[in-house]
């Protein structure tokens, strides 16, 4: 039986594009655990395991998206430093947002009933309470996975502090030795979604403490996609050899390169030399969180073709969904998709990870209007420099979606 696994990538409030694509893929008013019950797996990184945290609430696509989008809500995830050390933010010159102070907004998120799903969350039958922030991860009321007896797997992914390594919060047991045997982890459901979500330094003043340990934000891992994480995960627990991917991103930005048949306007090229040191140094603290280089979804199409014994020159059961910031090339000159015309392009590429005020936030809910109307591209599997034109996956995000529907009813 083909075994299928949604991933969530983390981005900070860019994340309410996730919520978007649920929405338009299942419903937006469709209970959170009726879209685990179509995975076998789901796995969220950052704020993809704010969304998940989302859905095993039972919350519908239209309530996660309001989470990001409200500014109520938002400012209860994204809590601001106050006196002092506000202005030293505002100064860029330390942490911008609270780690305790996430840590209570997602605990109220969690517990609170005025988010009152459509219809109760059952599991075998009956009716479980959804008050969850001190829900250890391997006694969450998750759903049955496809209509079997087993409920669906999620794990959240975070970066141990301390041992500098991955850790995974898992609902079902890992993988067990002659010496040791996996457990499903006894976190409380708030606190892995905070270590999974606290960015270092620049956006949380510390690192997030779950079950007396320290620890940063999952994108640290280089898992912030963790479809390449999942497959293996999947794979751990004996699944297999076909697999059906749903892979969502939260945008990303990529500028036309310079070269012979490549001479694209400064606002849409990229950068040509060295920035300087301290310049240097931001981006390669940015790397992994701000716009991460994502190989993880061609990795993950290689290994399941390979799996399934089919061609990886081929789409096969993974879809990505991710916008992509991207100029185009039209008749050999480069030009502003329609979406992102005029200053858009700009100011879209240079909109931070932890863009959380409430003009930003509709900037990137227009963003993903415009994505999914055709007007910005769909990020591929594999991009052909110097054209930056899809070779692999799908190109604009009706090709996903359809792809998408058409895998589901398969």
């Amino acid at each position: 039986m083909t075994y299928r696994i949604l991933t969530l990538d983390g981005g900070g409030p860019w994340a309410l594009l996730e919520a978007m694509v649920l929405a338009d893929l299942y419903g937006s008013d469709t209970p959170g655990h009726d879209i685990l019950a179509e995975f076998d797996m789901a796995a969220g990184t950052s704020a993809g395991a704010i969304v998940l945290g989302g859905l095993v609430k039972n919350l519908t696509p239209a309530q996660i998206l309001d989470l990001f989008v409200n500014d109520a809500r938002r400012s209860t995830l994204f809590v601001k430093m106050h006196g002092l050390d506000r202005i030293v933010a505002e100064l860029d010159l330390g942490p911008k947002y609270s780690t305790a102070g996430k840590l209570n907004g997602l605990a109220a998120m969690l517990d609170d009933t005025s988010l009152v799903p459509p219809t109760p969350a059952t599991v075998n039958g009956q009716v479980k309470p959804l008050a969850l922030s001190t829900r250890a991860i391997a006694d969450l009321p998750l759903p049955p996975a496809r209509g079997g007896a087993t409920p669906v797997k999620v794990f959240i992914t975070a970066f141990d502090y301390a041992q500098r390594r991955a850790a995974l919060f898992r609902s079902y047991a890992g993988l067990s030795t002659p010496v040791a045997t996996g457990m499903a982890s006894t976190a409380p459901l708030a606190e892995a979604i905070n270590a999974s979500s606290t960015a270092p330094v620049t956006f949380f003043d510390t690192p997030a403490v779950c079950q007396g340990r320290l620890y940063w934000d999952g994108g640290l891992t280089g898992c912030n996609n963790p479809v390449m994480l999942a497959l293996t995960e999947a794979l751990q627990q004996g699944a297999g050899p076909v697999f059906q991917m749903l892979s969502l991103g939260s945008g990303t930005t990529r500028l036309a390169p310079h070269g012979d048949t490549s001479q694209p306007p400064a606002h849409l090229g990229e950068v040509t030399k060295a920035q300087g040191m301290m310049d240097d140094l931001t981006r390669l603290a940015q790397t992994t969180l701000d716009d991460p280089p994502d190989a993880a979804s061609y990795d993950a199409h290689i290994l399941a073709q390979r799996l399934a014994a089919q061609d990886p020159a081929t789409l096969g059961g993974l879809v990505r969904f991710n916008v992509s910031v991207q100029p185009v090339l039209a008749t050999g000159a480069w030009v502003q998709p329609a979406g992102l015309a005029g200053d858009l392009f700009t100011t879209l590429a240079d909109l931070p990870a932890d863009a959380v005020e409430p003009g930003q936030i509709a900037l990137i809910q227009q963003l993903g209007r415009d994505w999914m109307a055709g007007r910005v591209p769909n990020q591929a599997l594999v991009t052909r420099l110097p054209q930056l034109d899809c070779v692999l996956g799908d190109a604009t995000y009706a090709e996903a979606k359809a792809r998408w529907v058409a895998l589901a009813r398969a």
